[in-house]
């Protein structure tokens, strides 16, 4: 095996906040197929009620995204049990395919070899609540492209509402000035929204992006993404609102859940700022910078998919005493279609 990264941990929590990101083909690659990943980690628990677990990031499997600022501990449970604890982590593959969860089975390395756990219980579910805030450019470099923006739009809105059971979504829409739609259950009522949109100068990008910062760390949702689309480059933004600035917003949230970042650039007049999306998505989030309008189309449905499916999973262990020097080395095998 390779050697795990020598990483910090505190109260049986290792927290490493990576911002994960790639690109899609063209929005017309195949979609995916069964295929199994692995997720690593090392486990110890010094007095049989504090377990503690550290993430192997060399040997698990790229496209598992895990957000570290949820959950990603080990915790006692009464005096029996034990816990390992991952929250909010999504499959994606490199061309922003989304995989669904069919089985998780456990493994630990014993004599040099992964022998199957049969005594200890593994269980995945996906998370109860989201809410998500739909950034949207309404600039007039978009021309006559933009009532099949809106389309995708109101698409990628049904999308997320019949995948979910219990959703908030809002909009922010962007040019010169910028407006939105409050966090709502009501689906119709922000596709009527996005109907009534029209066009204007400029690309108020950054400010756009505050105000559905805003609007996310008001909701209470146990998940919340922020879903930007755009064409070109912030031009009329406050000064004080900048990329940094937002990245910070978006790494240090008030009430300790982060948001989730995904970013499509439309690329085919070059006016996008591939750099600066890519930066602002992130804590489980990605970018894609399609050419054209049609490609643009994939992408939207895709990151439907991936946005909606968030997983949790929870593996139970007896309350064996672990040394921290010769931890217990895990596999969770996920089979995924």
């Amino acid at each position: 095996m390779k050697l795990l990264k020598n990483l910090p941990f505190a109260k049986g929590v290792l927290f490493l906040v990576p911002f994960l990101f790639f690109a899609c083909n063209s929005g017309k690659d195949p979609g995916p197929s069964g295929k199994t990943f692995e997720i690593y980690i090392d486990f110890w628990n010094t007095y049989g009620t504090n377990p503690k677990i550290r993430f192997d990031e060399l040997n698990t499997s790229r496209e598992v995204k895990i957000d570290f600022s949820k959950t990603f501990e080990g915790v006692a449970e009464g005096n029996t049990f034990t816990k390992v604890l991952i929250d909010n982590f999504r499959i994606v593959d490199n061309n922003a395919n989304n995989y669904n969860i069919k089985d998780i089975t456990a493994y630990e390395l014993r004599d040099e070899k992964w022998k199957k756990d049969v005594e200890f219980t593994m269980s995945y579910s996906q998370s109860e609540d989201i809410s998500v805030v739909l950034v949207l450019d309404r600039s007039e470099s978009l021309g006559e492209d933009f009532s099949t923006i809106k389309s995708y739009a109101n698409d990628f809105i049904d999308k997320i509402f019949s995948e979910r059971q219990s959703v908030k979504m809002g909009i922010v829409d962007f040019a010169d000035d910028v407006k939105g739609h409050p966090l709502t259950s009501d689906k119709e009522d922000l596709k009527d929204y996005v109907n009534s949109l029209q066009q204007g100068k400029f690309t108020t990008l950054y400010n756009a992006m505050d105000m559905g910062i805003d609007m996310l760390q008001d909701s209470g949702s146990q998940s919340k993404v922020l879903f930007v689309f755009t064409d070109g480059t912030d031009n009329n933004s406050s000064p004080n609102v900048d990329s940094d600035y937002l990245l910070g917003r978006l790494q240090n949230t008030k009430d300790g859940i982060s948001i989730s970042s995904f970013a499509i650039g439309l690329d085919g007049n070059g006016g996008v700022d591939k750099n600066i999306l890519t930066k602002l998505s992130g804590n489980g989030g990605t970018s894609s910078f399609p050419k054209t309008v049609s490609e643009a189309k994939g992408v939207f449905e895709k990151f439907s998919k991936v946005i909606s499916t968030v997983y949790s999973l929870e593996y139970l262990r007896n309350q064996q005493i672990i040394p921290r020097e010769k931890p217990a080395k895990l596999k969770f095998e996920i089979t995924a279609e």
